[in-house]
């Protein structure tokens, strides 16, 4: 019988142990958009007029992906299980095209060569592992700078 309940005691002391260290773990952090090994999750995304401007990115495929937003030639390289942000215009608003591909398509397009500008919609397109849009709603973050001038 003092077997039994010092093993029940035992039981009951790294069971609550283990639910106070879970409760103490730190938070993962929130992200706008997944990478997987079939495109972006979601496909589409929409940046409400509070959000900063800028997406934050985690890859959960097994090889290194990118995101890619033509229009403001923007694009960002993750490593398998890697987390980035893509930092956007500051008052640039409105519909962009975004696309998701894996870098090794993104290279042989020539999309991380330095004196390339931009790829276009129709070069990432026809490799894209997804393609979507990215809405950034209406803001007023230009108020920053009237402000300054004042």
């Amino acid at each position: 019988m003092r077997q039994f309940v010092r093993w029940s005691t035992i039981l009951t002391i790294l069971l609550v142990s283990t639910i106070l260290l879970g409760a103490c773990a730190a938070p993962t952090p929130a992200v706008d958009l997944a990478i997987n090994a079939n495109g972006c999750v979601p496909g589409s995304i929409s940046l409400p007029p509070t959000h900063e401007p800028a997406l934050t990115i985690r890859n959960t495929a097994h090889e290194a992906m990118v995101v890619s937003i033509p229009a403001m030639d923007r694009w960002i390289e993750l490593a398998p299980g890697a987390s980035g942000v893509l930092e956007l215009p500051r008052y640039i608003m409105g519909t962009f095209d975004l696309f998701c591909l894996s870098a090794a398509d993104h290279s042989a397009l020539g999309g991380d060569n330095p004196l390339l500008c931009v790829l276009e919609p129709a070069e990432l397109a026809p490799v894209a592992r997804s393609a979507g849009m990215l809405v950034i709603e209406p803001h007023d973050r230009i108020r920053e700078v009237i402000e300054q001038g004042r």
